[in-house]
């Protein structure tokens, strides 16, 4: 009976084989590794050998060069039995001495027991196949015809000497297990000296006399960083001195505009209540004469009285609300005391606020976040005011009930300005005006106005 050696690490991919085997006139020997398959072939001559490629320590190829370079085991075929594929590899196995190579994963029957006939080697019951192997592709060589060696496997050995074979077999994997350590140790520490002095010569520098290269670019490296952070800090002095120069020359030249603009208004505010003294003077000169000068002199109280008085309105309210009324009526009265007959004109103005929508569709001023070219101004929503659409409940109440309207002495009239005269400039719309800043000057120039017309 011919006898075959399976050599692989796994145990699973063993019993695979061995049951494939099974069906053939077979004596099936197993080795984990390709040292304890040197180990087996130093006292047994298998008839085949099937070498797994991947296993620990020693790998299928090297024992496989082994096996064909040792005169009394290179006849022996071996079968490459792995995972492995590809023409390279199919080719490098069959250059070092393989018969054949299998697949682990898709091995089937009939490529066993053609490689197996092609040795000799039957199943079980059944004739041998013809040695006629396949046709083969035309850029790959067919398999050889080796010759099974000679079995040894039936010669009769009395159980001493199988003894002493097996404890040789143990020392030579044992000895071959310690020379790869030795051959392994003895390279690490080889590459290890040769890469300490390849270290040690490009560590080496150049001098110039006997001061290292290092130290001297060093110290040059040092002096430029030195120059550099001078001259950087210099320079950022320099535009920190131009950045406040700038700011400083920006706050003058703002605060000089708005004292041109306080002026101005002031001087208008004099002229506007030069004139209201002027006219109502003139009045009370004409109707009595030079002799009421007691009388000009309450009545310029009054003005100065009226004058002082805030008739300003919010976004929202009535200009005719409660509050104004009242100071109305406080100077309908006072006039009608020192003797005063004539017209009082009621001028709205309104100021041009910056508006949005809520939620609800209504609108409302504009959120401080919101930039004055970003909303929406209350010209472009009430472009023309009436004064009639402002005549509110507390007002017409006072208008019929007031003394000196009633006997005719004093006439209220109403009219609406409406954003055509504002008492304080606006900005110019850019997106660093925010509506809070324009809306500000937009509730200064919510105001009722007051002219005596004689």
């Amino acid at each position: 009976m011919s006898r075959v050696l399976i050599v692989d690490d796994s145990k699973t991919a063993q019993f695979r084989l061995k049951k494939m085997l099974a069906r053939f006139d077979l004596d099936v020997d197993t080795a984990l590794s390709a040292e304890e398959a040197l180990g087996y072939l130093s006292y047994q001559m298998p008839s085949v050998i099937f070498m797994d490629h991947h296993m620990e320590g020693m790998d299928g190829l090297e024992a496989l060069k082994i096996i064909k370079a040792n005169p009394s085991t290179a006849m022996i075929p071996v079968i490459m039995y792995t995972a492995e594929q590809g023409d390279v590899y199919t080719g490098q196995a069959r250059a070092l001495g393989a018969l054949d190579i299998l697949s682990k994963e898709v091995i089937k029957p009939s490529n066993l027991e053609r490689v197996l006939s092609s040795l000799g080697i039957k199943p079980l019951g059944r004739e041998p196949i013809a040695d006629v192997a396949p046709p083969e592709p035309e850029d790959t060589f067919t398999t050889p015809q080796v010759a099974a060696p000679a079995d040894f496997s039936n010669v009769d050995r009395d159980p001493p000497l199988s003894q002493v074979r097996a404890q040789v077999a143990r020392l030579f994997e044992m000895h071959i297990a310690d020379v790869r350590q030795q051959i392994s140790e003895n390279s690490r520490f080889i590459i290890s000296r040769i890469s300490r002095e390849i270290d040690e010569k490009s560590h080496q520098e150049a001098t110039v006399g006997d001061v290292p290269l290092s130290v001297l670019n060093a110290e040059i490296e040092a002096d430029q960083k030195r120059s550099a952070t001078i001259s950087g800090a210099l320079l950022i002095l320099i535009f920190i001195a131009l950045g406040l120069i700038g700011y400083e020359l920006m706050n003058t030249r703002s605060d000089l505009k708005n004292m041109g603009e306080n002026v101005m208004l002031l001087a208008e505010t004099n002229i506007e209540n030069q004139a209201l003294v002027a006219s109502l003077s003139e009045a009370l000169l004409q109707e009595r004469g030079a002799a009421s000068s007691n009388i000009s002199e309450q009545l310029l109280d009054i003005l100065s009285w009226a004058l002082d008085t805030d008739f300003q309105f919010n976004y929202g309210e009535a200009p005719l609300n409660e509050t104004t009324v009242g100071e109305l009526s406080n100077l309908i009265y006072r006039l009608a005391e020192v003797g005063y007959s004539g017209t009082v004109e009621l001028n709205i103005h309104f100021g041009n606020s910056c508006l949005q929508l809520d939620d609800s569709g209504n609108w409302q001023l504009a959120d401080a976040e919101l930039t004055a070219d970003g909303c929406t101004m209350q010209s472009e929503i009430n472009a023309d005011i009436s004064s009639n659409d402002y005549l509110s409940l507390p007002y017409l109440n006072f208008e019929q009930t007031a003394t000196p309207i009633k006997t005719g002495q004093i006439e209220l009239q109403i009219r609406s300005s409406g954003f055509g005269s504002p008492r304080y400039n606006y900005p110019l719309v850019t997106p660093s005006v925010t509506a809070v800043e324009w809306n500000e000057i937009a509730t200064k120039n919510n105001r009722v106005t007051i002219n005596l017309i004689h």
